[in-house]
Order: C-alpha cells, then sequence, then structure tokens
C-alpha cells in the first residue's frame, strides 16, 4: 500500500524513470546504433563544463591534469562505494562509459573554435539550470537504486546488507564522491596536496547534504529499516518502529522518482544562483588577464625605448 496510490499518473511516470535515465541516442537497448545514454552523455557534458568554468577562472592546467579532475569528478561516488563494498569499479565494467567522459572533456576544452563551451556560455543560465536537472534525475536515481539498494538489497545475505549505517554513507558517498575526494586531496587546484578537507572546518557542502537527506528520506519513506527486524534485542525497537511508520509509505519506484525529482529541484536552483557568480568571476578573470598583457607590452615599449635611448648615447 502506498501513499500515493491515488495518483496513477505518478506511478506510471515511476516505472518508466529507469528507462528513461537509460534511453540511447539510436535505437533500443539489444538493437542500438548508437549504444550511447543521452543522460550519459548530458551527464558527462555537464562535469566538463563545470571542471572548464573552474578553469576559466583560476587557469588552465595540463591536459591530464584537467581530465583526471573531470573523471574523478565523474566516477568518485562509485570509486569510493566500490572501495567501501570491496567491489569492482563501475565504469570498468562498461565498454562506453570512460569513451564518452573522455571525449566530453576533450570537446568542452579543445573543440576547434571553443564552440560547445561558447555555446553553453551563451545560452546561459538556461544551459546551466538544465544540465543540473539532468544531473539530480541521474543522482538522485543513483544515490536510492544504485546506492541504498546495492546494499540492502544486491548484498544481501552478507553482513553489511543489516547495516543502517552502511545504507546511509554509501548513499551519501554515491551522490557526492568527486566532491569529498576533491575535499581531501585538492584535485582541483593547480598543486595538488593532501590536508585537513575544509568541508570539516567551514561545514559540509551542498552536496554531501543532498546526498545524505535523500539517502534517509529513501530509508524513510519506503519503510526500508524495521528495528524488530534488524535489532530485535534493542529495548525500544517497538516504540521506534512506530515512530517510522508516522511517515507515510511510498513504493521503491516512487522514492526513486520522488529522489530524482528532488536532487533536480536543488541542484537546478544552485546552479541558477551559481551561474550568475560564475558570470561576474569570468568577467574579472578576463579583466585581470587583459590587464596583465597590457603590463607585459608597456613592459615591452619600456625596454624597446632605453635600448633605443642606449643606442642614441653610443
Amino acid at each position: 500500500m502506498s501513499a500515493l496510490d491515488c495518483l496513477p499518473p505518478v506511478q506510471q511516470l515511476a516505472g518508466a524513470y529507469p528507462g528513461i535515465l537509460q534511453k540511447q541516442w539510436i535505437g533500443g537497448d539489444s538493437d542500438a546504433v548508437l549504444p550511447i545514454g543521452v543522460f550519459a552523455t548530458l551527464h558527462a557534458i555537464r562535469i566538463a563544463y563545470e571542471v572548464r568554468k573552474s578553469a576559466q577562472v583560476n587557469g588552465r592546467r595540463p591536459m591530464l591534469q584537467e581530465l583526471f579532475t573531470m573523471l574523478t569528478f565523474s566516477f568518485g561516488g562509485a570509486i569510493l562505494t566500490a572501495l567501501a563494498l570491496g567491489r569492482t569499479q563501475p565504469w570498468l565494467e562498461n565498454n562506453t562509459t570512460l569513451p564518452i567522459y573522455s571525449t566530453a572533456y576533450l570537446l568542452m576544452a579543445y573543440m576547434p573554435g571553443d564552440y560547445l563551451y561558447q555555446f553553453l556560455r551563451f545560452t546561459s543560465p538556461v544551459s546551466d539550470v538544465f544540465l543540473a536537472s539532468v544531473d539530480g534525475l541521474l543522482r538522485g536515481y543513483g544515490i536510492t537504486a544504485a546506492g541504498v539498494d546495492l546494499v540492502r538489497k544486491t548484498m544481501k545475505g552478507q553482513p553489511v546488507a543489516d547495516s543502517l549505517v552502511a545504507w546511509i554513507l554509501v548513499g551519501t558517498m554515491l551522490g557526492s564522491g568527486g566532491g569529498i575526494i576533491d575535499d581531501f586531496l585538492q584535485i582541483s587546484r593547480t598543486a595538488w596536496g593532501f590536508r585537513t578537507p575544509p568541508m570539516l572546518a567551514n561545514g559540509l557542502s551542498l552536496d554531501v547534504k543532498l546526498s545524505f537527506f535523500a539517502t534517509v528520506g529513501y530509508i524513510l519513506s519506503t519503510h526500508a529499516w524495521s528495528f524488530v527486524e534488524h535489532a530485535p534485542g534493542f529495548p525500544l525497537s517497538s516504540t521506534l518502529d512506530g515512530l517510522l511508520r508516522l511517515v507515510p509509505r511510498i513504493s521503491d519506484q516512487e522514492a526513486h522518482l520522488l529522489s530524482g525529482l528532488l536532487c533536480s529541484a536543488v541542484l537546478s536552483t544552485a546552479a541558477h544562483v551559481q551561474a550568475g557568480r560564475y558570470a561576474q568571476a569570468e568577467r574579472n578573470a578576463l579583466a585581470l588577464a587583459q590587464r596583465k598583457k597590457n603590463d607585459e607590452v608597456e613592459s615591452d615599449d619600456d625596454e624597446e625605448d632605453l635600448d633605443e635611448e642606449s643606442d642614441d648615447s653610443e
């Protein structure tokens, strides 16, 4: 019994949601002419776009360093999750994932004429909001279906499958792993270094908070956890379960959809706010670069004048 049984369109959309996210550009799952996911491509473009914007403000770095940064932000959550659970890295199990994301970076960073990046800047903030919305839909589904459900369903029978701590940590890491790695290693900076993560001193980032609340919301709304089932010896198990049942229950599929919509709404709103800030930062960076160029020209002119004066004196 779901609290959304009275809304058939929502249930239909929830059922179609996984298929929509896996839709390929041309053809179906078995007869695809171009076996590349539409949402995966858009997500790759979004990450490459964010890496390029950071480079525009903070300065370009060597190609391999930027590419490594791009791939870390793209697969960071999957990397940390696989390491924590002792599983194979997901990006190694697919023949198209790495080429898609690498190609997106190369097009964003080195396309002749810089058309892709300039198009996204010309259509900003619409492009920022659209790509962030796509990212949110994928992230919400990943946190729930590929995160929490990976532990509690796919790994059922193993001790970790009954760990609420594992559910929450894996869901949170899957949605914000790239940012967590960057916080520890500073990979988005020119000089890398392992130091105290700023988020421990300045507070958690939006990505970490969003991933945590999406994970907890999924667990609560689907009634996935029961203290009587998983911790029967705990004295307050029945009381705590009674409190958990106050949350209206929805199906797993419906929770996947709502999690995606929540992440999409939050990330698109943040992208709209950040688009204005970035535009100003980009203008400041361009003005600074122009001033440096003018200073260099003036310095060269002064040196030429000094040389001419020296020649005249001789």
